[in-house]
């Protein structure tokens, strides 16, 4: 077996074809195309945006932009989060910008920073947003101005446009590109306020020059929050977004995860019924219809899960525990069952802790579902079926209850399926002699209702057929994972 190289959860620096699972090259020679063919027009547009949600791959496509573009643009990269305790990001911009030049003159420096200061001081009191338009409230100003100051607020800004378009001239001399582009990565590690000021006082200030260009990653659901913060139901997130920024890009879609899985899994073929596909196929779709395709999350998972694989070679050696019969990349069908099990597990372990604790909690299902259901009959059934359910059961004995219970199947699957009944429901209604689902839940994208779905429409066939099942069980499983993990 050859292990996978287990992925760090950071940006990738030197982007490569090999390890470009979310199609960020291609998206990233797009925007660089755009750029490139636009630079003598960006004296008009300044302000650049992608979107994309919390592990979506931002970060690695600005940084491959960052490399792609050093030939046509003087870059710079600033990671907000580095500066997240500061009290005025947008000073600290203005600082990282002029530490990276600083052979433009310490004098020049000073200058720069020293009226940067002064129109920056109180920006977040004195912004203000309406529907046409983002402006200032001098009044703002004067009231948080209480100093005796060298240079009123209004000489102070038009200092520092002059010096701004100084100090562009300055640093895009000689042989140097002429045009400089600044990324603004992990904006959504920031607090809320400090967010919203920085992007305004970049629209409001940052853009006087004529060369510099402004490229910010985005993730909507914290702009949407930092704008309730401040504005509450007066102003929506996309109107504020389409006054900051002149184009936006946006992430690619990744609910295709296959590129990234095919590292962790290979083509092993996995047959059930006269349905043949690969093992990477199969668990690219296992992600995709439990809705958890963020590409920061899923590799967690598959590096969780590797670090299991590992632990299962020292089992395979020292014998000294039940293991489950994961797959293990080395071109042998095992249990995908057990596989997509671990899987979720995982998934709950690291990411739903509470629906991790409940799993197995058989008294807790019992009080949810008893109090949901009003039939005698139903109740009676309920409490059987939890009474009598498999989670001490070892996979490999459950082809005999099968066989055994021949002609109720459908009673083996709802005393299998109780185990993984959600405990977050408000409805449910019984349905005893449906082979597919022992409850109808009310429809939520849930976790554990999406697994639940996933197992209930499957499992027949899969436990069928499935041929290396082995000594372990729910509890043990449960346990492995809160030992190892």
């Amino acid at each position: 077996m050859t292990k996978p190289k287990l992925l760090a959860n950071l940006p990738i620096e030197n982007l490569t074809k090999e390890y470009d699972y979310l199609g960020v090259i291609d998206k990233g020679d797009l925007i660089k195309a755009f750029l490139v063919g636009n630079k003598e027009q960006l004296n008009e547009i300044k302000m650049f945006t992608l979107y994309g949600e919390w592990g979506s791959g931002k970060s690695s496509l600005m940084k491959y932009l960052e490399k792609e573009l050093k030939s046509d643009f003087n870059t710079f990269f600033f990671e907000a989060w580095e500066f997240e305790k500061d009290t005025n990001l947008a000073m600290s911009l203005l600082q990282f910008i002029n530490t990276k030049n600083i052979e433009t003159g310490e004098q020049f420096c000073d200058d720069l920073i020293k009226y940067g200061s002064r129109i920056l001081r109180g920006l977040g009191k004195s912004v203000k947003l309406n529907i046409y338009n983002i402006e200032l409230d001098p009044s703002s100003f004067v009231e948080e101005l209480t100093k005796k100051e060298e240079l009123s607020f209004y000489e102070a800004l038009n200092a520092f446009k002059l010096e701004f378009v100084r100090f562009e001239d300055k640093i895009t001399l000689n042989n140097k590109p002429k045009f400089n582009i600044v990324f603004i990565d992990d904006l959504d590690r920031c607090e809320p306020e400090q967010v919203l000021n920085l992007l305004s006082s970049i629209k409001l200030f940052f853009t006087y020059g004529q060369k510099t260009i402004f490229f910010c990653g985005i993730d909507k659901k914290a702009v949407n929050q930092a704008v309730k913060t401040k504005y509450g139901k007066v102003v929506k997130s996309n109107e504020y977004l389409e006054k900051i920024f002149d184009i936006s890009f946006s992430m690619p879609e990744y609910d295709n995860l296959l590129n990234l899985i095919n590292h962790y899994f290979d083509d092993t073929i996995y047959k059930f019924g006269v349905n043949t596909y690969g093992i990477n196929v199969r668990i690219n779709e296992f992600f995709r219809e439990l809705e958890f395709t963020n590409p920061r999350r899923v590799k967690k998972v598959l590096n969780k899960f590797q670090y299991l694989r590992n632990l299962k070679e020292i089992d395979l050696q020292m014998k000294f525990m039940p293991f489950p019969n994961i797959d293990m990349k080395d071109g042998v069908q095992q249990s995908f069952f057990e596989t997509t099990l671990i899987l979720y597990l995982i998934i709950l372990h690291e990411f739903y802790e509470d629906y991790y604790r409940d799993f197995l909690d058989f008294e807790k299902k019992k009080n949810i579902y008893l109090n949901l259901i009003t039939t005698d009959t139903e109740k009676k059934n309920v409490i059987n079926l939890i009474e009598r359910n498999f989670s001490c059961l070892n996979f490999e004995d459950y082809p005999e209850k099968i066989k055994h219970l021949k002609h109720k199947q459908v009673d083996f699957m709802n005393v299998f399926l109780i185990c993984f009944g959600p405990t977050e429901t408000k409805n449910v209604s019984f349905n005893h002699f449906n082979e597919n689902s022992i409850f109808l839940f009310d429809k939520k994208n849930k976790i554990e209702h999406l697994y639940y779905k996933f197992l209930s429409t499957k499992s027949q066939q899969i436990l069928l057929e499935d041929k290396n099942l082995s000594k372990c069980n729910l509890k043990r499983l449960k346990k492995l994972i809160k030992n190892a993990l």
